[in-house]
């Protein structure tokens, strides 16, 4: 819904960002160093090397990430920018973004600021529902931590407990 009511560069820029973290579980520092040669538009899929890991990763993008991610590049880049990075700063001179915290600025134009000190903000929590949404729709742990580009399956216990109904079940 915010991604279709976005009017100025800074919100397409933030809708583009938070959906690469909701819909592909992309890391905020995978979406800073993300490159325009990481799309193949024909494939619909982005590939990177990861930067926490070192470890290369193939996703399938959704129809609507392409869509948002190509209404970015004609609507709210600039068009005279030869910087390689796909997410850059909007106003001269034009640079890649160069640390994931613009990704939490993007985060909070979403979903808005914090109201409690407990409440949770950032694209890692996009991150989180990904994964949790992989689970509740029957993917095994396997395919969620290829999905997250972790190396072992026990690191994506805690990406899998923002899923509560699942875990309540465990508790009965």
């Amino acid at each position: 819904l915010f991604a279709e009511r976005c009017s100025t560069a800074s919100q397409l820029r933030s809708a583009a960002m938070m959906m690469l973290a909701l819909r592909m579980g992309l890391r905020s520092i995978d979406i800073c160093n993300l490159r325009l040669s990481d799309i193949c538009w024909t494939s619909r899929t982005i590939s990177i090397v990861q930067r926490k890991t070192g470890v290369p990763l193939t996703l399938p993008f959704p129809v609507e990430v392409g869509n948002l991610l190509a209404r970015y590049i004609t609507e709210a880049r600039p068009p005279q920018c030869q910087e390689p990075n796909l997410f850059v700063t909007l106003s001269p001179p034009y640079t890649r973004l160069r640390t994931s915290g613009r990704c939490y600025a993007s985060s909070l134009a979403v979903l808005g600021r914090k109201t409690t000190q407990a409440d949770l903000r950032g694209l890692h929590l996009a991150r989180r529902t990904f994964a949790s949404n992989l689970l509740r729709a029957g993917n095994p742990v396997s395919t969620i931590c290829s999905s997250l580009g972790h190396a072992s399956e026990q690191t994506v216990d805690r990406y899998l407990a923002t899923d509560e109904q699942r875990m309540r079940q465990c508790a009965i």
